[in-house]
């Protein structure tokens, strides 16, 4: 492995979140937490690091192999963990252990919190920032190493025409810029409809930033009346902005037209499945007398897609919803939304080509001699990446049932684990609340959260990037044997 581009790319990353960290600086001094300090220090020991391993990696080639994005996508969130755990353990507001359960959940964008509710709004601030870096990273890296490492899982398929990821830096880095200034954009403009609904400078922007990232983990002060329908409605449109397809937006922005861009078809199944399980949902809602049949609409629609993003959205309001609405939302959170967007969980691409997959071979079993082809988004899905799909299938689920029989282990009631499995893995931690009470995080201890945190990362890392760094790992170590 060529070190020199790691370094390089590592480099970068550390001094991108020592410049982070400097963000929440303001508000610190403007309500003398005294956590200052806590974001200083360690902005200037990243920067320091950072600028180290770049020198060091200056002398880099231009081109990024398999091997080398996989080491980076395993770094790179490992740094983001670290820069996002340290201001709570330096301000003394959660112990190591907490803190590195926080800075995961809040890397990967899962609502899953330890910080008290009375937390200095530094804190608040930095928590809501480092979901948005986590969603931004996440389209970054769409764009860079993870089509060397996932092309052959269905990230090849969302590829717009016109569009090119190829191998070197140059190249990453333009493509990088034109998609994440449409993340960025997005954020200032649904933080400016929601303070027009009413909510403060500080409360839009925070919420704006959570639900472009499908973090989802802030609470804003509720608005009741026409403002509280309206912003209700403007959150949904930022959940399924955020679900959709980012190469999509990026290339209708630069084409100035929604023809002949193919991620458009995604963003179209995305929007049916919201369709047919939000009016089932509304429906089942008004059929049961939990609502009326106008709110029944409004919150079966909203609720789809705060779990089809894998937002998620506050456990209040499912508390007494009947089994079936509550199921079929975990089922919403475990497809999740586009390939190519922030959202967490399968992907919904990834779900239909196995579904077709699966369909053609119940026929193939009545034709043995017919040829089949599996065609998703009008395009041919070659057999060998129905077969990595596959695989990519068996190791998701294989990790969802190890982490609900680790849960299980520590005590925790069966149903309980599994909804606590499913919503590290999608990213989605109110899914954890549709079958447990809502002081389930807090009360399983240390040793759970460091299970649950493991789940996150391997969800965000697209599980082969990991077991490919492991592979190569163990290979050197049974080499030595």
């Amino acid at each position: 492995m060529r070190t020199r581009l790691l370094l390089y790319l590592l480099g970068w990353t550390l001094m991108t979140s020592g410049a982070a960290l400097l963000l929440p600086v303001p508000f610190s001094l403007a309500a003398g937490d005294g956590a200052v300090l806590a974001f200083v220090l360690p902005s200037m020991v990243f920067f320091l690091l950072g600028g180290l391993l770049a020198r060091a990696g200056r002398e880099h080639p231009e081109r990024v192999l398999v091997r080398e994005g996989a080491y980076f996508l395993v770094g790179a969130w490992l740094v983001l963990t670290a820069a996002a755990m340290l201001p709570y353990m330096l301000s003394g507001i959660l112990p190591f252990l907490d803190a590195l359960s926080e800075g995961v959940s809040g890397i990967t964008t899962t609502r899953l919190t330890l910080l008290p509710a009375d937390a200095p709004r530094s804190l608040v601030f930095w928590r809501s920032l480092t979901q948005w870096l986590g969603g931004l990273y996440i389209i970054f890296l769409l764009v860079t190493v993870m089509p060397q490492t996932s092309a052959w899982f269905g990230m090849a398929l969302v590829m717009p025409r016109g569009i090119s990821t190829g191998r070197l830096l140059p190249s990453m880095r333009r493509l990088a810029w034109r998609v994440g200034r449409v993340y960025i954009w997005a954020t200032a403009v649904f933080a400016a409809v929601f303070a027009g609904l009413g909510l403060s400078t500080f409360d839009a922007l925070n919420l704006s930033m959570v639900t472009l990232a499908t973090g989802g983990c802030y609470d804003a002060a509720p608005l009741g009346g026409t403002r509280g329908v309206l912003l209700s409605f403007a959150l949904m449109a930022a959940m399924l902005f955020a679900s959709g397809n980012f190469f999509f937006y990026a290339e209708t922005i630069r084409r100035r037209s929604f023809s002949e861009s193919d991620g458009a078809n995604e963003m179209k199944a995305v929007l049916r499945l919201v369709a047919v399980a939000g009016l089932i949902v509304s429906m089942h809602l008004w059929k049961n007398g939990v609502y009326g049949f106008w709110e029944s609409l409004r919150q079966g629609f909203f609720a789809t897609a705060a779990f089809l993003s894998t937002t998620g959205t506050s456990p209040e309001m499912f508390a007494w919803w009947p089994d079936f609405d509550r199921f079929l939302l975990l089922l919403l959170a475990f497809i999740g939304g586009s390939i190519a967007s922030s959202a967490g969980g399968l992907k919904i691409l990834r779900v239909m080509v196995l579904a077709k997959a699966a369909r053609q071979e119940l026929v193939r079993t009545l034709h043995p001699r017919m040829v089949f082809r599996v065609e998703v988004l009008n395009r041919v899905v070659p057999n060998a990446m129905v077969g990595y799909l596959l695989a990519f299938f068996a190791l998701y689920v294989g990790s969802f049932f190890g982490g609900a029989i680790l849960f299980s282990a520590m005590g925790i009631e069966l149903l309980s684990a599994m909804g606590l499995s499913v919503a590290c893995l999608t990213s989605a931690g109110p899914v954890a609340l549709l079958v447990g009470d809502a002081g389930l995080y807090t009360a399983i201890g240390e040793s759970g959260r460091m299970v649950c945190a493991a789940l996150m990362l391997l969800g965000r890392l697209e599980i082969f990037s990991f077991l490919f760094v492991l592979q190569t790992f163990l290979g050197r170590w049974k080499g030595r044997w």
